[in-house]
């Protein structure tokens, strides 16, 4: 059938769709998550059980900018300034931090070809020294150590949130995914030695306006915390990176 004007626009309005669609997708799938040894923290945007990084150039170009780091020890706190590498945010820390954080702002999502409002995607993530100590939560969606053995808490605009879907990725990349209590705590075992990254989303259809003045209808948060262990187990290595990766 030959080609006409108007199917040529359905068609190109179509594929334009598409990609949009692929690419909120693309972002709301991914995660980012912090890394810190020997003074260097490296904020990192993909997916840590597959060990997939996404690079510069590439999609971790899609953040407006490089985040400030919240770097915290006792009752000091300080924000440090990072640039932009291969494949992360990198931050050059001092002295002995009980927690880094870090929430990169991502481009307002629209998505009025699909009749919705427009989205909020928002990535935090969150590093601590250990378990044992716990840990206040700032963040609108965070996720934070509460001092026992292997308890996770998740606070969201300061309350705890109930049967909320934690995931926790081992040092191999196995993921095992565990729902929270009545008060927002879920507790998993930690056999190995290694990083570990948890994981909570959380969606919040209230309507409201960012800083710059852009008004939109759902707010998406993906916030991670990173622990590393030094007794347990060895463990496999993650597996090999995706290819393109």
């Amino acid at each position: 059938m030959p080609s006409t004007p108007k199917r040529n626009t359905v068609l190109m309005t179509t594929m334009i769709g598409c990609a949009a669609l692929t690419a909120v997708t693309t972002a709301s799938a991914h995660q980012v998550w912090l890394e810190n040894a020997g003074g260097q923290a490296r904020l990192h945007f993909g997916e840590f059980n597959e060990n997939l990084r996404e690079t510069s150039p590439g999609r971790l170009d899609q953040f407006k900018g490089v985040p400030m780091l919240e770097q915290v020890a006792g009752t000091s706190a300080q924000r440090v300034e990072g640039k932009l590498g291969k494949d992360a945010f990198a931050y050059t820390t001092t002295g002995t931090p009980d927690t880094l954080f870090a929430a990169p702002a991502y481009p307002l999502i629209d998505r009025s070809k699909r009749n919705l409002p427009a989205m909020v995607w928002q990535p935090s993530a969150r590093w601590v020294a250990g378990l044992a100590k716990p840990v206040t939560p700032t963040a609108p969606l965070d996720l934070v150590p509460t001092g026992k053995p292997g308890e996770l808490k998740v606070v969201y605009k300061g309350a705890p949130v109930p049967k909320a879907k934690v995931q926790l990725a081992a040092p191999s990349g196995w993921t095992r995914e565990v729902e929270t209590g009545e008060d927002g705590t879920v507790t998993f075992v930690t056999p190995w030695k290694g990083q570990y990254v948890a994981e909570v989303k959380h969606n919040d259809k209230t309507e409201g306006t960012t800083a710059q003045g852009e008004k939109y209808g759902e707010a998406s948060y993906v916030t991670t915390l990173t622990f590393v262990l030094a007794d347990g187990m060895a463990s496999p290595a993650l597996p090999e990176p995706p290819k393109g990766h």
